[in-house]
């Protein structure tokens, strides 16, 4: 029999050959007391495998750990699914992977006792229900309520969750409801707290280019519409006259104005067109776009107005018209597994594939070790989706803007200094446009992407200031009072949301192939894939670098250049995309780049919009070659992105083969999209 594979689910692991997971009580004879199983396969499942499983009564869900599946099952019986020659176990899905391992007062794995004391801790958490499940959300609600020992009257919630403070005591109790799949932690959100306009148009530091103008077209986001959830937004502020479409009050009944400030600021780098009071043009990268603000700052100052549920946020500003959505907020725990929230992200942009969401990296970047070097591993929670673009700070290019990492602006909550060794230390934040900004969140996400996708300045970004808001002055005083400095990636996800949208602009008015008909509307996925493929790599400012060959885990597939990304969307300058047709398993598309010149660089860029999971639910593979040479996206075999890349420097001259395959697919069929560029 082929060995069993460890099976990690919410941060709890079983091994299904330790002895001690049937002494437990964790292995079932048959499955009379659940619709749910987990099997566990040889390999990835084929078409074939899936006919064998349906034609069973068996319908995967998803994949949620190695060749291990979440199935719904009513039959009782378990021994014919045990008998297919590809499955290797298959057990009811037992209660020990319900409950995140973060509400449990130990993370050990299943041992010979799977016996714990538990306290009347609360803990507020939301309960996930299996896809698909049979019950009406009411029934199940009360369920609910009554294992928790709480008011079915002071909840609200979906068929697919809800959100509710629990003792954990009662935690293994609403477990036990065969509905529900997770029981995960709920913690609050925070904030990711002109010259950059230029550095994304890829004019270095140029001053006054405002525009992108290509073939006597100009870009600058016309017809396109941008959702900004935040603090809300100085709706008075020239930078916005007459160019807000929508506002809506979430944390704060019938009030969307600013005190914080935040929002103003973020909404101005998105698409804010005015001028200071010395006739300085103070642009975001989308000046033409049109707004809708979700306010989701409360009364207290914190960010109590996002909703439970995502969904509600992104389907209000769909209805809205917009199809860009930029979020600078995000868990205030850094490095958080992917959860629900991610999830909701995922799920949104996987049902409504028009849609792109921006979230911020986060700025947890820390030097721990004091080595000099920002340490990896911080994004997390909603920047770990895979749906959205993830956006870190890069460095813009302000030299009168003297503060320096070490100083006392960045402290860590213990005390200590975030940065307090070189070269960090005493480089000032805003000095080269090459350089990674020192706080800016690093990947890998927990569960082992790339992330963040991309990085654009978010240092001594200058941008509308809220009336009712105060400019502390930290990272530099504006001459005008309408205006303000800020930095974070909180900065640079606006900046990058503007030029998602300014990209849409492109598309929509020179529809790539597989466009289809009128009234057009392209896939998140090729905005993206767009977006990565015309990105620059970082150059650094240490030695070494502190960036390195893209993809890493620092500024992701580079800075983002929308210049050569726009000139991608309207097929210019040996550059192209297209909306790839969906594959169904197994299934390939090719297309042909004709290498004509020596030491030409192609660059070609996969994204697809992947089913809701923290695993990779169905697997696409890059390639491209020339004769008998090949190159495969990220440089090797990938099994955890659903972005692939080749950058093939120096490409034999003849027919390059840019081929897009199907190695697995959980649900399909699945579509994509693809960006490439001959240099």
């Amino acid at each position: 029999m082929a060995a069993l594979a460890p099976i990690s689910i919410n941060g709890n692991t079983l091994d299904p050959a330790n002895p001690a997971v049937r002494a437990a009580g964790l292995v079932t004879g048959d499955a009379a007391d659940s619709n749910y199983v987990l099997i566990q396969t040889k390999g990835a499942v084929t078409k074939d495998n899936k006919d064998q499983l349906q034609s069973l009564e068996v319908g995967i869900k998803e994949l949620v750990s190695d060749s291990t599946y979440l199935c719904r099952y009513e039959p009782a019986d378990l021994e014919p699914i045990r008998n297919l020659d590809f499955v290797k176990w298959a057990n009811v899905y037992p209660t020990h992977f319900v409950v995140s391992s973060r509400l449990k007062p130990d993370r050990a794995t299943v041992t010979s006792s799977n016996m714990t004391v538990l306290s009347t801790n609360p803990h507020k958490v939301d309960v996930i229900f299996h896809a698909e499940h049979k019950k009406d959300a009411t029934t199940l609600i009360e369920q609910v309520a009554q294992a928790a020992h709480v008011n079915p009257s002071g909840l609200s919630g979906r068929k697919d969750k809800v959100r509710l403070v629990v003792q954990e005591r009662y935690l293994e109790d609403v477990a036990k409801i065969d509905e529900v799949q997770s029981i995960l932690e709920v913690r609050p959100n925070k904030l990711f707290n002109n010259v950059a306009r230029n550095i994304l148009m890829g004019r270095g530091n140029v001053a006054n280019l405002n525009n992108i103008v290509i073939e006597g077209i100009t870009f600058r986001g016309q017809d396109q519409i941008v959702a900004v959830a935040d603090t809300g937004l100085d709706s008075n502020h020239p930078a916005f006259t007459g160019r807000i479409l929508n506002a809506h009050a979430w944390g704060r009944p019938g009030l969307t104005n600013d005190p914080e400030g935040h929002g103003t600021h973020v909404c101005g780098s998105v698409l804010g067109n005015s001028a200071t009071a010395g006739g300085q043009t103070i642009q975001g990268t989308a000046p033409d776009a049109e707004l809708v603000i979700q306010s989701v700052g409360d009364t207290q100052g914190g960010l109590g107005g996002i909703p439970d549920n995502l969904d509600a946020l992104f389907g209000q500003a769909y209805r809205d018209g917009a199809k860009v959505h930029s979020n600078s907020w995000g868990d205030t725990i850094p490095a958080q597994p992917y959860e629900q929230s991610a999830y909701e992200i995922d799920k949104f942009v996987y049902e409504n594939p028009d849609m792109l969401i921006c979230f911020a990296a986060g700025n947890d970047g820390v030097d721990g070790d004091e080595n000099g070097v920002t340490d990896l591993g911080q994004i997390g929670s909603q920047a770990a989706a895979k749906n959205c673009i993830t956006v870190g700070a890069s460095e813009n290019f302000r030299p009168n803007l003297t503060l320096e990492y070490g100083n006392r602006g960045f402290v860590s909550q213990s005390g200590g200094l975030k940065f307090g060794a070189d070269p960090i230390a005493f480089d000032t934040m805003a000095n080269n446009s090459d350089g990674m900004a020192a706080f800016s969140s690093r990947g890998p996400s927990p569960e082992g992407r790339i992330k963040p996708d991309i990085v654009a300045p978010g240092t001594g970004i200058l941008s509308a200031r809220s009336s009712l808001a105060r400019d502390g002055g930290f990272f530099g005083v504006s001459n005008d009072p309408a205006w303000m400095y800020d930095a974070g990636t909180s900065m640079a996800t606006p900046l990058v949301s503007g030029c998602a949208a300014v990209v849409r602009q492109a598309l929509r008015q020179n529809p790539p192939q597989g466009a289809g008909g009128g009234g057009y509307s392209p896939s998140a996925a090729l905005v993206k894939a767009v977006l990565i493929n015309g990105a620059v790599e970082l150059k650094g400012q240490y030695h070494p670098s502190e960036a390195g060959p893209s993809p890493n885990f620092n500024s992701g597939w580079g800075r983002l250049d929308l210049t050569e990304s726009v000139s991608t969307a309207i097929a210019l300058n040996d550059a192209d995309c297209l909306e790839g047709a969906p594959l169904q398993d197994a299934g390939s598309f090719e297309l042909q780049v004709l290498v004509t010149r020596a030491g030409a660089t192609l660059k070609a860029t996969l994204v697809w919009t992947d089913p809701p999971a923290s695993r990779l639910q169905n697997d696409l593979d890059l390639s491209v070659d020339v004769g008998a040479q090949r190159r495969v996206g990220n440089t090797s075999s990938n099994r955890k992105n659903n972005v692939e890349q080749v950058v093939w420097a120096n490409i034999p001259q003849g027919t390059a083969r840019v081929r897009i395959s199907a190695r697995s697919l959980t649900k399909s069929p699945q579509g994509y999209a693809v960006a490439w560029k001959l240099s």
